[in-house]
């Protein structure tokens, strides 16, 4: 059985391991989870949890029996972090909660976090270090590395994701629409058509802001 670390200990951390631990209850145990590692102070001041930090990420050198999960929502963050750690020679599982629903004929890379409530279609093709929380994705989708979807949102067919991109909770994406690199969507918003490299929008329909 192999030593998993969990990479961060800030919200998306502990939802992380309660998703591991979801994990072992309902399918076996498949891992022993030793702790987080994070750099920030304190990270878990004021909050229960069974399993502390155990280390600093910067600190971090992969011993033989490691694995790790990310754990970090920020795609910079997790472009920066998961490229520091594969360098080093570190091995990322994909933590997929029991209750998602992952279709047939779709692909996957590696380092991904899929929560319950996850639902996608067929055809789908899923980069590496993902974070998807309890939206619906449809057929034919596309979804670049170190991109984060949150919880209840609807992607439909056709649409293509780039790479670093974050999309905030209860949007909606029509089918076809292009968000391109490093774009941010604001929750709640309604994209039609694209969203270019490194923009933000916000709004229904979904338009570009300074903020």
């Amino acid at each position: 059985m192999k030593d998993l670390y969990i990479v961060g200990a800030g919200g998306c951390g502990r939802e992380v391991l309660q998703i591991v631990k979801d994990i072992h209850r309902i399918q076996g145990p498949r891992w022993n989870i030793v702790g987080f590692l994070d750099d920030t102070e304190a990270p878990l001041a004021g909050k229960e949890c069974d399993y502390g930090v155990v280390g600093r990420i910067v600190d971090y050198t992969p011993g033989e029996n490691d694995v790790l999960a990310m754990a970090i929502a920020d795609p910079g963050a997790k472009r920066t972090l998961s490229r520091l750690l594969l360098e080093r020679g570190a091995v990322f599982e994909n933590i997929i909660h029991p209750g998602a629903d992952l279709k047939e004929f779709s692909s996957m890379g590696v380092g991904n976090v899929i929560y319950g409530g996850f639902s996608m279609s067929n055809n789908v093709q899923i980069g590496n270090f993902t974070t998807l929380l309890s939206s619906l994705i449809g057929h034919d989708v596309q979804i670049g590395d170190y991109t984060t979807i949150s919880a209840l949102c609807n992607i439909t067919g056709y649409v293509k994701i780039g790479e670093g991109v974050f999309i905030g909770g209860s949007c909606a994406v029509v089918p076809h629409a292009v968000i391109e690199d490093n774009a941010y969507v604001g929750m709640g918003s309604v994209v039609l058509r694209r969203v270019k490299a490194g923009k933000k929008v916000f709004g229904n329909p979904a338009r570009v802001v300074n903020i």
